[in-house]
């Protein structure tokens, strides 16, 4: 390559940020009030540049929080040093890229849309050869909408931009730099779907087991679906709680990594998880199960979603609505099987879920900074810690109670062969909700309770002893 152009232009989002602004306001905007939806439709039928006005000034966004490319800003700041001149040149409202700018302090200048021009492709090419005055220059982008730039400049600076792109630029001798930061698409995209989360949804199957009616095989198939169904919905709500959450998250020590927020994952690709799986999910419903398992994952979807948007920032409601979502998964496998629960199991459940929830809030609170006190997006703060460990430890409590009354009762007589067996499931039920909380309490259980308990042996050994005993009390005579 010949001797570099003085001026680099540099695109914003997806280039020098790993995230999109406007899709961003817009996410916060629709959080703030899903209803928003209808003045959005309305400003982006007058037009991006519009609505790209209009959004500025309705959401507030903190450049310092923004997950920015690091090996492009090294390599920036570097130019810079070596006296070229930074633009930042993007397609993003004025109002973000100025406050972007100020943050970073390494930029000449900078060319923005506003509420006449969407600075985007050959907008954009028509304003950085103003700005250049007929001088060659650098540019600094990562997806096709910059081609016809790429194609003008007279230096490429690429990052995680197309591979045919790249090569293109290479054989032409004009590719100045490359950077490659992203993971493969599905790689991020499986990572956000949670797969270790599925194991919640275990509970679909908890009525067959419970009931011990494994025949006819049906009943199995149908749990199995249900259960693949509830995994594809949830990954869905994951996704959205992702896209709402993402300033949250930037600030919080393990979620900052996830992902979405950290830009390992597009906003697009996320938004389009968020409404594909469900909908790949309820068209599975709606085929192969009852239409009362349909009802079922829609009240999830919806209770999920109304968390996602509100409940989540209401003290004690948030632990609440986990609660509930975690019964629901129980109850959808019995809508799919047509195995009637026992209101004994739903009172146990109910009160294991409960010190469940308590725990994933306790574990948040207690790591907020003793100093600050406040957990960001949620109504707790860090003197609430001890609260929550109080009523943690007397929910698990509570459900070993119910399940001592339940084994006493005259429905186990009918259902198992050696009941008395089942005295164990107490011991091992006190045992790990004690080892649970008192892990918690000493910093030991991160801020996922299910991936703790998924990688942790004893809590392994503890759910197999489970169903041995269980097995045992209905097979064995002593």
């Amino acid at each position: 390559m010949s001797e570099k152009p003085e001026k680099i232009f540099v695109d914003l989002d997806g280039t020098l940020i790993r995230t999109d602004l406007f899709v961003e306001a817009i996410l916060q905007f629709l959080k703030r009030n899903p209803l928003n939806i209808f003045p959005l439709l309305l400003w982006l039928f007058k037009g991006i540049p519009y609505a790209k006005e209009r959004i500025a000034q309705e959401v507030t966004l903190r450049a310092e929080t923004l997950p920015y490319e690091t090996p492009l800003l090294e390599y920036l700041e570097q130019q810079k040093a070596d006296g070229r001149q930074l633009v930042l040149a993007t397609a993003s409202h004025r109002i973000y890229a100025d406050k972007v700018a100020a943050h970073l302090g390494i930029f000449e200048s900078v060319l923005a849309t506003d509420a006449d021009h969407n600075l985007k492709g050959a907008n954009k090419l028509t304003a950085i050869r103003a700005a250049a005055h007929g001088d060659a220059f650098a540019y600094a982008g990562d997806s096709a909408a910059d081609n016809p730039i790429w194609a003008a400049s007279a230096s490429d600076i690429f990052v995680n931009a197309p591979e045919s792109e790249v090569a293109t630029a290479q054989a032409a001798g004009t590719a100045e730099k490359v950077i490659t930061s992203r993971p493969p698409l599905w790689r991020a995209f499986l990572k956000s779907m949670r797969p270790h989360q599925y194991a919640k949804n275990a509970l679909i199957f908890a009525p067959i087991f419970t009931s011990q009616q494994y025949l006819p095989f049906s009943s199995v198939l149908a749990s199995l679906l249900a259960f693949i169904c509830f995994s594809l919905c949830a990954s869905g709500v994951y996704f959205l709680n992702d896209l709402v959450d993402l300033a949250a998250d930037r600030q919080h020590t393990s979620k900052r990594h996830r992902p979405l927020p950290s830009g390992d994952l597009s906003l697009h690709a996320g938004v389009a998880g968020a409404i594909a799986l469900p909908v790949i999910a309820f068209a599975l419903s709606l085929t192969f199960l009852p239409l009362v398992f349909a009802v079922v994952l829609t009240a999830y979807l919806i209770i999920t979603m109304a968390y996602s948007f509100w409940l989540k920032q209401i003290a004690t409601a948030d632990v609440m609505v986990l609660a509930s979502l975690y019964t629901l998964r129980v109850i959808a496998g019995s809508a799919a099987t047509g195995i009637v629960l026992s209101s004994w199991f739903l009172a146990f459940s109910m009160f294991v879920f409960v010190s469940l929830g308590y725990l994933k809030r306790y574990i948040e609170v207690a790591a907020a900074p003793e100093e600050d006190g406040n957990v960001h997006g949620r109504d707790y703060s860090y003197t609430d810690s001890e609260t929550m460990f109080s009523l943690g430890v007397a929910n698990i409590t509570a459900a070993v109670v119910i399940l001592a009354l339940y084994i006493n009762s005259p429905e186990v007589q009918e259902i198992y062969r050696t009941p008395e067996i089942l005295w164990l499931l107490c011991l091992l039920l006190l045992y790990w909700g004690n080892r649970i909380w008192v892990g918690a309490r000493r910093g030991r259980v991160a801020d996922d309770p299910v991936l703790f308990a998924l990688r942790d042996k004893i809590s392994l050994m503890v759910g197999g002893a489970f169903v041995l005993v269980t097995l045992a009390a209905k097979y064995l005579t002593l």
